[in-house]
Parts: structure tokens; sequence; C-alpha cells
């Protein structure tokens, strides 16, 4: 992000944008993906996490991607992104492979994120080496947020959005021979979930098959189509006409987010000429805000601290309340030509200050150097 305040201030006499796309995918968005899966796959597959070393090879090689692609070294970026992304998901597919447990019906949309990202990775880098035409570098990027962020984000937060806004329970764990016995089994039980695993599958193939054909082959009116899945899924299942029956600052940040998701894709869809602006909609006010609260809740949560630190926690309001100003800053420049690298500058400050407070507390949170223990545990 800092590549833009550098050009505005005249410390630099250049810029990438591609640079800049790759590195907030590599080293933002898909870190935390990788961090997120392998704490979460393990715990709804009944497997065991992945070991230390597995985790900091897997680290390194997202490192290098990360500082490969902000050196415009593309070739060796998209390459160990290829590779970070095929070390995931051989970990995910081994502890599916494995399970004792069933994973809930919407990680469906969770595969298929997988796939979308295996495809957008190889499609990059095709281009890079110069093996493929430039023309499929956008489809591979859009594969990469709008395919595999964007579903990855449906598949979980389909399910464990509900339960932070506080309209299902906490997760309750299916042993697969409790769910595969016929005899056992309730049947009405056994046909929601089959309900809800052929919905998430037919939402997730539309989504896929939409990027294609618009990134693919022109075809712009298939962004509809993606913005009416996506819209359908997010609204159904978090019943976002409802308030959150948790009133915490968490509760709301994931709300907001959703809505940010369910409302962009249309905005997106009307407005072709400035698709690359108004995706930050989903990029600045979607997605990161739901880095923002996932991570603050698995923080307190992996770590025994005290969930009422959600209720009012300044931090995460802090990074909430200057997301949402960055986005007005960066989906606004386009219609200000004149001070069109002004609002890029203060989008990414705003941005950056907001979650370098809000890490600064994850960061003192993780090393106690605040102790949020409830006091029993202290």
């Amino acid at each position: 992000m800092a590549i833009w305040p550098l050009y505005s201030f005249g410390l630099t006499a250049t810029y990438s944008g591609r640079a800049h796309a790759l590195v907030q995918i590599y080293g933002f968005l898909y870190a935390f993906i990788a961090g997120f899966l392998l704490t979460a796959v393990p715990r709804f597959t009944g497997t065991d996490q992945p070991s230390r070393t597995t985790q900091y090879t897997l680290a390194g090689v997202l490192i290098v991607s990360v500082v490969a692609s902000e050196l415009r070294a593309f070739g060796i970026g998209t390459a160990a992104f290829v590779a970070a992304h095929a070390m995931l998901l051989s970990l995910v597919a081994a502890r599916f492979a494995k399970r004792t447990q069933k994973p809930p019906p919407t990680f469906v949309l969770m595969g298929l994120g997988l796939l979308a990202g295996a495809a957008g990775a190889v499609l990059t880098a095709g281009v890079a080496w110069e093996w493929l035409p430039a023309s499929v570098d956008l489809l591979g990027r859009r594969l990469l947020t709008e395919g595999m962020v964007m579903l990855l984000v449906l598949g979980v937060g389909g399910f464990l959005g509900p339960r932070l806004l506080g309209f299902a329970p906490a997760p309750q764990h299916v042993k697969l021979s409790t769910a595969e016995d016929a005899g056992d089994a309730e049947p009405s039980f056994l046909g929601v979930l089959l309900a809800s695993a052929v919905s998430s599958l037919l939402a997730g193939v539309t989504i896929l098959a939409s990027l294609v054909a618009e990134y693919g082959f022109d075809l712009g009116w298939m962004a509809y189509l993606r913005a009416a899945a996506v819209s359908g899924v997010v609204v159904s299942s978090l019943q976002l006409w409802r308030r959150p029956a948790n009133r915490t600052t968490l509760s709301w940040t994931v709300w907001l987010a959703h809505w940010a998701l369910a409302t962009g894709v249309w905005v997106v869809a009307a407005a072709p000429k400035y698709r690359a602006d108004l995706l930050h909609l989903l990029f600045v006010s979607g997605f990161s805000l739901l880095i923002l609260a996932i991570g603050t809740r698995v923080t307190l949560s992996h770590g025994g601290h005290d969930l009422s630190a959600e209720k009012r926690s300044w931090p995460l309001r802090i990074g909430l309340t200057l997301a949402l100003i960055a986005t007005l800053a960066r989906v606004g420049a386009p219609f200000s030509q004149r001070t069109y690298f002004d609002h890029l500058m203060w989008a990414a400050l705003l941005w950056m200050t907001g979650v370098v407070f809000w890490g600064g507390y994850i960061i003192a949170t993780i090393a106690g150097w605040r102790d949020a223990r409830p006091p029993q545990a202290r």
C-alpha cells in the first residue's frame, strides 16, 4: 500500500499496479487464508495440524513470493506462489481424506475457491514467464480475488458468520460414523445438509463460470449473474436484513463487511468502466474488514482470552472506521481526475494506519504484553 504515498510525495518516480495487486493478494489476503485454513480445517475434520516445520516452510515460500513481487521479479514471485498454493492444497486435501468429522456443507465453496486459486496462480505465472498470452493475466488475477477469496469468504463466512452474529449456536462437530449411519441419522437433518451442499455447489460453479465468461470471453453481463449468486448466498446465510443479535464491535464489523460484499458486487457489475476502482468496495470494506474481525476472534479464543474484549474493541473500531473512510477515498478517485493520486495516497495511509493500530493490539495480546484472559485463567 505504501507505493501510493511514496509516489504522491515524490519519493519514487514510478509505481507498479501489478506489484501492488500481487503483494496484497500474496502477503495479506493469502497469508491470512493459509493461516486460517491450517487452523480451521484440522478442527473441522478431526485431524492433526501440520508440523511447525511445515508451517514455517509455507510461510517462507510466501515471503519469497511477496518480496519478489514487490521487486517486480514477477516470474519468481508467481512461481513461488504456485508452490505455496500447491503446498496448501496438499495439506488441506490430506486432512480431508483422513477426516473423522463431517465438515460444514458450505465448505464445498471452500474447495471450489482453492481450485480457483490454483487456476489463477497458474495463469498469472504463465503470463509472467511468457508461456501464456498477456490477455489471460486479468482472468488469472480475478480468479484469485473474485474467485478464490470470494468463494472462501462465502464458504467459511456462510457457516461462521451466523454464529458470530448470534443467529446460530456454536459449531457442532458431526462424527462420520454418526452422519453416515443411515440407521441412526435423522433423515431431515441429512436432507438439510444435502440441500445446503447442493445449493453451495451451484452458487460456486455459477461464480466461477461467470468469471471465465466475463474475463475470458468478454461477456460483461455475466457480472450480474455473479452478483446475484454472491448476494444470494451472503444475504440468506447471514440474514443480513436483521441486525446482529450479538451487539459487539466484532459482530457489527462482520455484518458491515458482508453488506459491503452483498451490495458491492452489484455496483461493480453496473459500472464496468470503473471496475478496477469499485472492486475496492469488496477488497477494503469486505475482505480486509473480515480479516480484522476473524483475526480478533481467533487471537482471543485460541489464546484463551476473554471474549468480552470483542464487545468494545477500540483497536477493531479504529481499524473498521479507517477502512471505511479509506474505501470512500479509493472509490472516489476515478471521479476526481485532478486529485486521483491524492485519493490513493489518503486511502493507503488511512488503511495502513488502521491495520497497524489493530496489528499492534494483536501482537501485544499474542506476546502476552496485555493480558486479555479471564480472571480465573490468569
